[in-house]
């Protein structure tokens, strides 16, 4: 188990990276030219098309097009004209926690109710809890995302969490535990957002190996030996001595 977890979050990395790569590459193939179109209507209207080529030119070199695919990659962003190395370093670490915090409360929720499920299955608690479970494994996130601020990120309803940022204004001039409650009040909508999704299939995952597993021969024969159930169910390695 943590030698899978930590698999998980080193995969994070490339998958960020081969995505960037990927709309890199969209964006480079899209009909038409940035530097035209960053350049706008005015170099169209000049009449001395050498002056407009050259403001063209200009934009290219502005925004670092006139250099090579792998250059404009790893030089500046278009918005902002700020290194992509510094965006990387201030949003990477930021994605590495939401996804490990997400993930590691994925599994903390998902084994316990996947063993509940398994060891009780077709109860009225199996049965509400598979309902809801795939429920929320039918919702996509993007959508739950979007419907949570619109609701509870001070739109037309309620304003109760946060809906951008990682702390509130003037939270460097607060305590430690003030400052640490903030983040946390931060980060209960991006959580939960990439908790559910995966919480919930996972804790199917894991009732169906546990149902494949409590129906094996040796989990019979350390019930027919007398064993309780907390031991056949939490630590079966018992019944095999």
């Amino acid at each position: 188990m943590p030698s899978y977890f930590v698999k998980r979050l080193l995969l994070i990395v490339p998958t960020l990276l081969g995505i960037s790569i990927i709309s890199f590459v969209i964006i480079h193939l899209a009909p038409g030219d940035p530097a035209e179109l960053s350049a706008g209507e005015g170099s169209r209207a000049i009449g001395d098309q050498a002056l407009a080529a050259q403001i063209i030119q200009e934009t290219r070199a502005l925004y670092g097009l006139d250099q090579p695919l792998h250059v404009q990659y790893w030089r500046v962003s278009l918005r902002d004209h700020r290194p992509i190395i510094d965006k990387l370093k201030e949003r990477v670490p930021i994605s590495v926690m939401l996804s490990g915090i997400s993930l590691l409360l994925a599994y903390l929720i998902s084994i316990p109710l996947g063993i509940y499920s398994s060891t009780h299955q077709y109860s009225i608690g199996d049965r509400a809890t598979t309902i809801a479970l795939f429920t929320l494994y039918s919702l996509p996130n993007f959508w739950i995302a979007t419907m949570a601020i619109i609701y509870l990120g001070g739109g037309d309803f309620w304003n109760v969490f946060p809906v951008y940022g990682l702390k509130s204004a003037g939270a460097e001039n607060w305590t430690f535990l003030e400052r640490s409650r903030d983040l946390a009040w931060h980060l209960v909508l991006p959580i939960t957002c990439m908790t559910y999704y995966t919480l919930a299939a996972l804790s199917r995952y894991m009732r169906a190996a546990m149902l494949e597993t409590i129906r094996q021969d040796y989990i019979r024969t350390a019930r027919a030996k007398g064993l309780t159930e907390r031991l056949v169910v939490y630590r079966p390695i018992y019944s095999r001595r």
